[in-house]
């Protein structure tokens, strides 16, 4: 399978991106899905805040209630003091009048890790209204990537290695399962991972289905995806009553794109899910991938049921639950283990 080669065209405005070298940094501040702007209060009460509000805080796509992608904390330029300069997601705005076009800076973990922070240095509202239209799909990648590295980087220290062992006797994948998550059901090709909620309505799951490899052009089309989450869901998720079980919502468009998805290809799906027959839904992500060397189809679908809660800050820990996947190389495990006790 090809790979994807993400490309920034940027026009009229300089692009950089690296991480601060030095001692070990402070652990990143901030609650999930904050963004910290930085942008004189003159600024932010007027069009510019204006510009950066309906880019940042537009809704997610596919969730059931309209939650924003982040929720935005305003300082301005004199108040980012140290005490700011570890939060997790910062977003930096300078005007400056002699500027002939607008610039941009991209920084992972300046002051804490892991971090992002991203700096546009504009001459006027317009150059920032047109950077962030061309490029705003690209700052979220790169905020939602330090969310997930955080808190996989937590489940890495929490781990469930009867789960994680029960996902590499079964199908031969590694997967970084967080105490709380347990093994729900599982087959020679299949394992279900399940988080409950011990006093409200909350579940997260999931699902991870190992299949033949076959083509390209079948195995990725969107047609394909929804029929095989159908399939899957019918099979191993039931409802509450009788011949109720998870099927894909009806009637509405998903969203399907192609994603990077740890240096793989993939196919990616966003939207909603119900129990048939039944009052119970909530939104799912399906990611589709290769593995290549074992001519496997890896599908991967995590969904969250959060009748009382918002649900964008749940899917995302789903997400990185998906994103910590990798195949498993037990020849590599025992080499290390063999370091360790030399």
């Amino acid at each position: 399978m090809k790979r994807i080669v993400t490309i920034l065209f940027l026009a009229v405005f300089v692009y950089a991106c690296g991480t601060t070298e030095g001692p070990r940094k402070p652990a990143a501040s901030g609650k999930a899905g904050e963004l910290l702007v930085v942008v004189n209060d003159s600024r932010w009460g007027g069009y510019a805040g204006e510009i950066i509000r309906e880019n940042f805080a537009t809704y997610v796509p596919m969730l059931p209630q309209a939650e924003p992608m982040f929720n935005i904390i305003q300082i301005n330029h004199a108040g980012f003091v140290r005490l700011f300069e570890t939060h997790r997601n910062i977003l930096r705005v300078e005007f400056d009048g002699a500027l002939e076009k607008g610039e941009i800076n991209m920084a992972r973990d300046s002051w804490a890790y892991p971090q992002m922070v991203v700096t546009l240095k504009v001459p006027d509202e317009e150059t920032l209204k047109r950077i962030l239209e061309r490029n705003r799909e690209t700052f979220f990648n790169y905020y939602l990537e330090s969310e997930r590295e955080r808190l996989v980087n937590a489940y890495k220290r929490m781990l469930n290695y009867q789960a994680r062992n029960t996902v590499r006797e079964r199908l031969k994948l590694d997967v970084a399962v967080p105490e709380g998550y347990f093994v729900a059901k599982q087959e020679d090709n299949f394992v279900w991972l399940r988080q409950t909620g011990s006093r409200e309505e909350l579940e997260l799951g999931l699902l991870i289905t190992v299949l033949p490899y076959t083509d390209p052009d079948v195995d990725f089309s969107p047609e394909v995806i929804e029929a095989r989450r159908d399939s899957i869901t019918r099979q191993h998720i039931p409802g509450t009553f009788p011949d109720t079980y998870m099927t894909t919502y009806p009637d509405i468009d998903h969203m399907y794109k192609e994603i990077n998805f740890n240096d793989i290809y993939a196919m990616e799906a966003r939207g909603l899910w119900r129990v048939k027959d039944d009052y119970m839904g909530g939104p799912f992500v399906n990611i589709t991938f290769v593995d290549e060397k074992n001519s496997r189809l890896i599908n991967l679908d995590g969904f969250v049921y959060a009748p009382k809660f918002d649900k964008r800050n749940y899917l995302r820990q789903v997400e990185a639950l998906m994103y910590s996947v990798e195949v498993y190389e037990e020849e590599k495990e025992e080499d290390e283990d063999n370091e360790i006790t030399a």
